[in-house]
């Protein structure tokens, strides 16, 4: 064993130092089929807002950002426990209008992983 080995130690990382994969919850806002005068009197930096306020503080994870094309919105919230974070932001997602008929995948690790869907 040499001395960085000894150090350092050998072999796989300790649970502890282990990184372990953000869990994310997607909401798929749904952009063509809610009356006009939702996506006219709603809009996108007032629920990303809530959201925002809605985690603030609670170390269950954060808002990261959002992604726009032509018939549909994603949000994206990242966290340790995708249940727990979307626990946390259901009441909001459902009180909002412009959530109304969003898909929310709430997945389990990295793309690929177990994840579920939820229709608000």
């Amino acid at each position: 064993m040499g001395i960085f080995d000894k150090l350092f130690g050998k072999g796989e990382p300790s649970d502890s130092l282990r990184v372990q994969p953000k869990q994310a919850v997607l909401v798929h806002l749904n952009g063509s089929d809610l009356d006009q005068s939702i996506y006219d009197e709603n809009d996108l930096s007032t629920i990303e807002d809530l959201l925002i306020a809605k985690l603030d503080g609670t170390g269950l994870g954060e808002f990261d950002g959002n992604e726009v094309g032509n018939y549909e919105a994603i949000l994206y919230l990242y966290g340790d426990d995708a249940e727990k974070l979307f626990d946390r932001v259901e009441p909001v997602l459902r009180g909002y209008p412009l959530c109304q008929k969003a898909k929310v995948i709430i997945r389990q690790g990295e793309p690929g992983a177990v994840q579920r869907e939820v229709t608000l």
